[in-house]
């Protein structure tokens, strides 16, 4: 049979270089003398003797506990083996601590929920509990109609407040003639200042009417300079200045002239509280206040508590009331 194995020559090796690892091995001896046949199976011998010693000795060194002494520290004996199996060990340690920590954490956390659970459990049981009573008073046709009327009296009251803020409530403002008409005809409650620019007591009124109309939304709070409105002077027959008009739904229902009764003390007429000024245009009609009585004056006054409020406090050369011309 021919072999798929290349010959190299007549040498020693002549028969395994350059091999075909895939064809199937031939006799190394074909071919060969009967010398070079006995030569060849001598040198085979004598291999296979010396790799049959060397692995006797190295099973004879593993059995005494010796195996790798040759191999120096990289060797499984070794001092760096050694090092580098410890180093795993801390590693592998350090990773196990690290999982039981996480799983001790997930067993609190579950704790937690459990307990957070129960005591949703209980909030549930005391909301039923108010639901059952909600149930109950809904149950009464009383309660159930006071509870309608109160929610309609709050939404009314909202939409009162936005239309009033829409028509200008809310701020002191200044109008000219041209708008007169317009700005106290649209509105429930007007507050109309005829002021002069260098009256002083017209300034003390301002001072007065910017701090009440922010509280106030139910009533508009204006102003008018009564030198550019003559018409309206004349028509309302306003003679002294300040004059504080009050208007509802469009006609003049009552005015302030000057500073009627609104001193603190008559010896000095433009010193007056601004409450004093609320609890006048109250009595009109035109805003909700009430002055506190003495008895809860006597107890904010234990409470460390003092009315909100100012007093205009700069002197003026004159104290009377200023005619108009």
């Amino acid at each position: 049979m021919t072999s798929n194995q290349n010959s190299a020559g007549a040498g020693k090796a002549a028969k395994f270089v350059a091999a075909n690892p895939l064809g199937p091995m031939s006799n190394p001896f074909e071919g060969m003398g009967d010398d070079e046949k006995e030569y060849q199976k001598v040198v085979s011998d004598n291999v296979n003797k010396r790799m049959e010693g060397a692995m006797n000795d190295l099973k004879k060194k593993y059995s005494d506990g010796r195996g790798g002494d040759d191999m120096g520290d990289n060797g499984p004996t070794g001092d760096a083996y050694q090092k580098h199996q410890q180093m795993q060990k801390k590693r592998a340690d350090a990773a196990r601590a690290q999982k039981n920590a996480s799983k001790k954490a997930e067993a609190e956390m579950i704790k937690a929920q459990r307990e957070n659970m129960q005591q949703n459990d209980q909030d549930e049981s005391s909301d039923d509990e108010y639901d059952d009573l909600l149930e109950e008073l809904d149950a009464d046709p009383e309660m159930e109609a006071l509870r309608a009327k109160r929610i309609s009296h709050m939404r009314q009251k909202q939409m009162d407040r936005a239309e009033n803020l829409a028509k200008g409530h809310g701020s002191y403002r200044i109008i000219t003639q041209d708008e007169f008409l317009n700005e106290v005809t649209t509105s429930k409650w007007v507050a109309l200042h005829f002021f002069h620019k260098e009256f002083e007591r017209c300034k003390i009124m301002h001072h007065h009417l910017e701090l009440i109309a922010p509280i106030h939304i139910e009533c508009k709070f204006i102003n008018i300079d009564a030198e550019k409105c003559p018409f309206f002077v004349s028509k309302l027959q306003v003679r002294t200045l300040p004059t504080l008009v009050i208007f509802r739904d469009g006609v003049a229902v009552d005015r302030l002239t000057g500073f009627q009764e609104m001193a603190v003390d008559p010896s000095e007429p433009d010193k007056w509280h601004t409450s004093k000024l609320q609890a006048w245009i109250a009595s009109t009609g035109a805003i909700t206040f009430a002055m506190p009585t003495e008895e809860i004056r006597k107890e904010m006054e234990k409470m460390g508590i003092t009315p909100r409020g100012t007093i205009w406090s700069t002197k003026h050369a004159n104290a009377d009331d200023e005619d108009e011309d």
